[in-house]
C-alpha cells in the first residue's frame, strides 16, 4: 500500500469528519499536497459549498501535509492547528480540491531547529481552495485561501 494510501487510511480513522465530507488524497509530491472533496455531502442551504466543509478540508490539507513532511524527514510529532483563518473569496459551486504547499517547496530551517532544541515547532501554512477536478497546476484563481500556524510537538518531549 502507497504513502498516499495509508495516510487516506489514517485521516479517516482518526479523523472520521473527514470520511462524512468524502476528503480523497491524491497526490504528495514531497512539497505540496492535493486532496479533493465532491461538492454534494459538503453544501449549503444554496447549493454552494458549507463554509465549514470547505474550512474542514483546507484544515485537512494543511494538517496532512506537515503530517507527511515531518513522516518524510522521518520525524514524529503530534501536529495540532493553532489558529487558522478563511477568506471565502467565491462561492464554492462544484466539487473542490484544496492545495497546501510548504513555504519554499521545504521545511523551514528555523522549524527544524527549534523542534530539535526546543520539542516543539511552528509552521505557517496556506492552503488554496479551487473549484473542478484536481489538479496540481490550477488554471485560474481560488475561491478560498486559508492561512494557519500548525504546532509539531516532539513525541519524546510529551
Amino acid at each position: 500500500m502507497s504513502q498516499l494510501s495509508l495516510f487516506q487510511k489514517r485521516i479517516y480513522d482518526e479523523i472520521p469528519l473527514s470520511r462524512a465530507l468524502a476528503i480523497q488524497l491524491h497526490s504528495w509530491d514531497g512539497h505540496s499536497l492535493l486532496l479533493s472533496a465532491p461538492l454534494e455531502p459538503n453544501s449549503n442551504h444554496q447549493g454552494t459549498g458549507f463554509g465549514g466543509s470547505v474550512y474542514s478540508a483546507a484544515v485537512t490539507a494543511a494538517w496532512g501535509l506537515t503530517e507527511l513532511a515531518l513522516s518524510d524527514l522521518g520525524l514524529k510529532g503530534g501536529v495540532v492547528v493553532q489558529n487558522g483563518n478563511i477568506d471565502y473569496l467565491e462561492p464554492v459551486t462544484s466539487d473542490f480540491y484544496v492545495i497546501c504547499r510548504l513555504p519554499g517547496d521545504e521545511i523551514p530551517e528555523r522549524f527544524r531547529r527549534s523542534l530539535a532544541r526546543h520539542g516543539k515547532g511552528r509552521l505557517d501554512l496556506t492552503a488554496e481552495v479551487f473549484c473542478g477536478e484536481p489538479k496540481t497546476m490550477p488554471e485560474g484563481d481560488p475561491v478560498a485561501v486559508f492561512q494557519g500556524r500548525f504546532v509539531v510537538k516532539d513525541v519524546a518531549s510529551r
